[in-house]
């Protein structure tokens, strides 16, 4: 178990600090005033624990000295251990901090460990003073069906409505179950039909294409409808998803910004090989985005042999770590956001994997039910509780580590009822993918790696993972 290996890493520490004391004493004729090694010292070895050492030791987290930081916070634990009081006020110190500092990340677990309701609380109360960038999940993000059915590809919304108000379709569910009608009639998150004509005319008047023809009627596709489209410009033509974002009326200024911004970082990031091309997006009359059309996803197709499936994963961890490089992190990488284009005359071309949806869920994460746009047997462990971090890169890399899974297996790595998934994420590992098909025996520890439920545990970056990817020989250009 995670939280038992944190926990006993956490005495651990404490145990090796506190047989580290005799030597900080020998700094003596220094105080606790003025040296750091003898105020945790101190901390560790009193009978007798002061509490007002916390904001010290809460500064002592950032010095440069290893050795201190983590004896601050071995310190910190006991001071949270002997006086639970101060825990309310020193989560939201600890995690301002767990990002850049492992020291801080193991107090705050530790913490969690002791008070985990406590824990929770502040973490919510923090979310929302520090506002949506801080990028910290709520604690259960996504909801099961309350029938327990299993979970499948988690597109927004089938006709049926669970108790919890959670919307999914399932591998299984027929194509044209469509969202529920409101009142009027209408289809939720839809403009009416008979405004359709209007909507399309005013986006071709507005956007970089020269002409945009709609070829098919409209599908219905994650975070809203999308028409295939030709676009042209300058007498090039280019095969266009037009997409028409869920959850965007004009009323939620703070939302649209949020966005807009995103939708920016993805057209700054287009030129990334394996990146899905983002043509053109604004934000009138509603907000809308152009993109190269793609038939199919990775939930859409059969396990890859394991070759290929090398290729498409060293591919794919390229590119993420291409857009980290640039700062941008995905945040819902899953089968369904690996698009195809599908166009291929043999079955046996092979078509490059191209990463849909950049960035969009790290902002509708904070508004909908993340399951509507992820699918939770791909999640990490962070978009379930959040005291294993925020959603950074590191859970990207643990999208990619899922991915592979998916590519070599050609399962998901998670199967069963929602709550079933959300335990052996939080709790336990997949089956190893030698267990599942015919695959190397690294794959297991790439897929392992990548996957750990503990970020400090996964590669420090996909271009670690793309590495270690290369080596199974799946590379050829």
């Amino acid at each position: 178990m995670i939280s038992r290996c944190m926990r006993d890493s956490c005495r651990q520490l404490t145990k090796t600090v506190m047989r580290s004391g005799g030597r900080w004493y020998s700094y003596l004729p220094m105080t606790s005033e003025t040296d750091p090694r003898t105020l945790v010292a101190e901390v560790l070895t009193a009978t007798d624990v002061d509490r007002n050492r916390v904001p010290r030791l809460l500064d002592l987290l950032d010095v440069g000295d290893r050795q201190v930081r983590l004896g601050a916070a071995a310190a910190l634990c006991v001071v949270a251990d002997e006086h639970p009081g101060v825990v309310a006020s020193l989560v939201g110190r600890l995690a301002d901090r767990t990002d850049e500092s492992l020291a801080a990340a193991l107090a705050l677990e530790y913490v969690a460990e002791l008070y985990p309701t406590v824990v929770e609380e502040r973490l919510d109360q923090w979310e929302t003073t520090v506002g949506a960038d801080h990028g910290v999940e709520r604690s259960t993000p996504t909801r099961g069906a309350a029938d327990g059915r299993e979970v499948g590809r988690t597109r927004v919304a089938g006709e049926s409505t669970d108790p919890d108000g959670r919307q999914v379709y399932t591998d299984d569910e027929d194509e044209e179950q469509r969202r529920a009608g409101d009142d009027d009639g209408n289809t939720i998150g839809q403009r009416p039909r008979g405004a359709d004509a209007e909507w399309r005319s005013l986006v071709e008047y507005r956007s970089r294409f020269d002409r945009l023809s709609v070829l098919a009627p409209r599908e219905r596709r994650r975070y809203g409808d999308t028409y295939r489209t030709l676009g042209v410009i300058d007498e090039t033509e280019h095969a266009v998803a037009l997409r028409l974002l869920d959850g965007i009326d004009g009323s939620d200024a703070e939302f649209t910004a949020a966005l807009a911004t995103r939708l920016g970082e993805w057209g700054a990031v287009s030129d990334v090989e394996n990146v899905l091309t983002l043509y053109d997006w604004q934000d009138d009359p509603r907000l809308w985005l152009a993109t190269e059309y793609t038939a199919e996803t990775l939930a859409d197709r059969d396990r890859f042999p394991p070759s290929e499936a090398a290729w498409h994963a060293e591919r794919l961890a390229g590119t993420v770590a291409t857009l980290h490089e640039r700062g941008v992190v995905h945040a819902g990488i899953d089968a369904e956001s690996v698009a195809y284009y599908g166009n291929v005359i043999e079955e046996s071309d092979r078509q490059p994997p191209l990463l849909n949806d950049v960035g969009l869920l790290s902002v509708y994460r904070h508004r909908f039910d993340p399951s509507q746009f992820l699918d939770p047997r791909y999640a990490a462990p962070e978009y379930y509780q959040r005291r294993f971090g925020r959603i950074n890169h590191a859970t990207d890399i643990y999208g990619l580590g899922a991915v592979c899974y998916r590519l070599f297996t050609g399962e998901p790595p998670f199967t069963g009822a929602f709550d079933s998934v959300r335990d052996a994420v939080l709790s336990a590992e997949p089956p190893e993918p030698t267990a599942v098909a015919d695959v190397p025996p690294a794959v297991d520890d790439i897929v392992s790696k990548a996957m750990a439920p503990r970020k400090l545990a996964r590669y420090e970056t996909a271009a670690h993972l793309r590495q270690e990817l290369r080596s199974l020989g799946g590379t050829d250009e």
